[in-house]
């Protein structure tokens, strides 16, 4: 995205020296003003930098650390059935891939159902179960043409999420969110997700009310 070799890349994570030009690449790419890495800075006093640190971590005061892993295994489409609600999210911004993902998690409410039928909770004839051993593949199958459409990864995970408006406890919420690749290559490596530390269950059924069919 910024037209710069990955060597220069690699210089500017170790904080070495690199051309101012490459510089205002990085930065327009990163969607910050040309010369917001090469213009001159004022030395900031022991309390501004305090002060900015303060501003710079605020947004960190409500969020709790995620841990995510590309969506692969069984026990990870198992884990998301479980959870009460699922935070969907991606850094692409194409309406396909938000449809995309729409489409995944449906087939993670179809996995709870099959769950709910695998406890008990509903009576499930015998020969359905061959079935069920066959879903994890259409699963996974899905998953992958979705990352290859998009040229992107699909990071899952679950956490517990506070009641803002209930006694109920720790909710079960799950995460699904697709990562472009070609903004962050290491996009597959990424293995956590700061998210809101609690949450309104009135507001979540409210918004899950108000969807489209």
């Amino acid at each position: 995205m910024a037209s710069v070799s990955l060597s220069t890349i690699e210089r500017v994570e170790r904080g070495e020296q690199v051309r101012a030009s490459s510089l205002e690449k990085i930065a327009l790419a990163l969607g910050q003003e040309q010369d917001a890495f090469t213009r001159p800075r004022r030395q900031l006093s022991d309390d501004e930098m305090v002060a900015h640190m303060t501003e710079c971590l605020a947004i960190f005061r409500h969020k709790i650390p995620a841990i995510v892993a590309p969506f692969r295994t069984e026990p990870q489409l198992r884990a998301l059935a479980a959870t009460h609600f699922a935070i969907v999210d991606t850094d692409i911004d194409d309406p396909d891939a938000y449809g995309d993902l729409a489409g995944l998690r449906e087939w993670i409410d179809l996995a709870a159902f099959m769950k709910a039928q695998q406890t008990g909770v509903f009576k499930m004839r015998r020969e359905r179960e061959y079935r069920a051993r066959q879903f994890y593949g259409d699963v996974f199958e899905h998953v992958d043409v979705i990352e290859r459409r998009h040229n992107a990864v699909c990071l899952v995970g679950t956490y517990e999420a506070e009641c803002e408006d209930s006694d109920y406890g720790p909710v079960p919420v799950g995460l699904l969110t697709l990562r472009c690749k070609a903004r962050n290559p290491a996009a597959a490596l990424v293995d956590q997700l700061w998210v809101e530390k609690s949450m309104s269950l009135q507001g979540a059924w409210q918004r899950f009310a108000e969807q489209e069919p």
